[in-house]
């Protein structure tokens, strides 16, 4: 293989998610699963998220080690196994052989999904979880709908909201007869049982939004309303700025197919997760895309099952070809402006001149958990805290405790190297 061709795949395809430095989220995901269990469950109860994944990511570092690309590659694995799901789904709704290999293709490759494939968090475990809690509950077998719709939860606390969502479904469409009354116990029986699942962490989830302050997501508008389903299939939320309206006519495209489309149950997937979330935010923000991850599942089954219902078969054809060419091309695209800030070559180049007594120290929180990760003597990195102001919640306060905040430099000759937000460097020490 050519030098060109592998330069071409690390940095023009979604392998540049895989192959490039973690970002401060991922570094977090790592710290926060070393410990052990009972520590991920204290560290965790000062956190959003339940402590599935960290757990899950624990044994897999304790396996495979804490290499960059190993700890991506559960998320991927968590990602193959969405494409099955999403294959069993599709063989149970009847679908084409065309449809059913076409639909795999575009939840293999489509952008947000990919992503999130290659990132050390836990949103792909989410889009797994919550598709086979659909799965099992459009096959009606109960057992395994209780378990995976429980493990969601546990997962992010989005994974209410489908939940909700099958809920909502079945007081629009069924009706009371009699052999629906046993139909109906048995989905009472499973609500209760989700709920019991996830009991023990009602108290913590219910003390995290009682205390949760100030955040930093950004209030929606009306273009956060008009670009949300093309701003959900492709992963856009700003960058490069001049998409906005070319996420409104993809929007416009998604829902017009989703329409088309007859499968109610995906409909309501799609569209009750987004509405609670877009009105919620109106008054408290917590939009984000990746939260909702698990509705780009349902834009794609939708897309794949509106295209054949479009009468005329060349205009069907435009538009298998023009996704899958969309995606594609996007996917070429959209990566290199995807690129994450490069503290693995900044603290490389710190390693090579610092001195077995230097210090690291971190300018704010932003770059504190990668210097962490990258350094391997953590005893040796602080954040430089001169004003000793306390940390955001939101920003990963639970793993940086008041004894790795610093409020002056080492006196000569130790040194420290301070860590700009951009990436850049400086030596300083006190004379």
């Amino acid at each position: 293989m050519s030098y060109e061709l592998i330069n071409f795949l690390n940095n023009h395809t979604p392998l540049l998610y895989l192959t490039q430095p973690l970002w401060r989220d991922e570094a977090f995901s790592v710290l926060m699963s070393e410990p052990p269990l009972s520590q991920i469950i204290k560290l965790t109860t000062t956190d959003f998220n339940p402590p599935l994944y960290y757990f899950i990511l624990h044994f897999w570092m304790k396996i495979f080690g804490e290499g960059e690309i190993v700890i991506r590659m559960l998320s991927f694995i968590f990602h193959l196994l969405l494409v099955f799901v999403c294959y069993k789904f599709a063989k149970a709704l009847k679908f084409s052989k065309l449809n059913t290999y076409y639909l795999i293709l575009i939840t293999f490759l489509n952008p947000l999904l990919i992503y999130f494939a290659f990132e050390a968090r836990m949103y792909s475990l989410l889009a797994l979880l919550a598709t086979t809690s659909m799965y099992f509950f459009h096959t009606k077998n109960w057992v395994p709908y209780i378990l995976f719709s429980a493990l969601g939860l546990w997962t992010q606390p989005f994974m209410a909201f489908i939940i909700l969502s099958q809920f909502i479904y079945l007081l629009l469409t069924k009706k009371l007869s009699r052999p629906y009354l046993l139909f109906e116990k048995k989905l009472c029986l499973s609500f209760i049982a989700i709920f019991l699942l996830f009991a023990p962490w009602l108290p913590v989830l219910l003390a995290q939004l009682t205390r949760s302050g100030p955040m930093w997501i950004w209030p929606i508008n009306w273009t956060t309303v008009t670009t949300i389903l093309g701003n959900l299939f492709t992963g856009y939320e700003g960058t490069p700025w001049d998409l906005w309206n070319k996420m409104k006519i993809l929007s416009l495209i998604i829902l017009s197919l989703a329409l088309l489309s007859r499968r109610f149950l995906f409909l309501i997937w799609l569209l009750l997760p987004l509405a609670l979330v877009l009105i919620i935010s109106f008054f408290k923000p917590i939009y984000v895309n990746r939260y909702l991850i698990f509705v780009t599942v349902a834009e794609i089954f939708l897309i794949v099952d509106g295209i054949p219902r479009i009468k005329n078969r060349l205009i069907q054809k435009v538009f298998l070809f023009s996704f899958l060419f969309f995606i594609f091309a996007f996917n070429i695209w959209f990566p290199p402006l995807h690129k994450k800030l490069d503290l693995r070559t900044t603290i490389a180049e710190i390693k090579n001149l610092a001195k077995p007594d230097d210090l690291v120290f971190s300018q704010t929180p932003l770059t504190f958990f990668e210097a962490n990760y990258y350094l391997p003597d953590r005893s040796r990195v602080f954040l430089y805290n001169p004003k000793m102001v306390e940390i955001p919640y939101y920003v990963g306060s639970n793993l940086i405790t008041k004894e790795k905040w610093i409020y002056n430099f080492p006196k000569y000759p130790r040194r420290a190297f301070l860590i700009h937000d951009d990436g850049s460097f400086e030596i300083i020490s006190q004379k």
